[in-house]
């Protein structure tokens, strides 16, 4: 559930991650983006960084910048 199948391809290797922030445990986000979409560093105690773009297709991955988006179309 992706954007592209570059980002699908990151998830697969476990260098991005879905997931709501409470869900991401063994690790700490060094972001404050309002997002589910974070990209993992790491090996043992992962570190979480937020994506408000996708780096393959630029779609708003974040969703402070969609409802941003959402807020200026409607």
């Amino acid at each position: 559930m992706t954007c592209c199948s570059e980002f699908d391809k990151l998830m697969d290797l476990e260098l991005a991650r879905h997931a709501q922030p409470h869900q991401l445990t063994n690790g700490r986000i060094l972001t404050e983006i309002d997002t589910e979409y974070y990209f993992v560093f790491g090996e043992e105690r992962h570190n979480f960084v937020g994506i408000n773009y996708c780096p393959f297709c630029g779609r708003v991955l974040s969703r402070g910048l969609w409802n941003l988006e959402k807020k200026r179309q409607g």
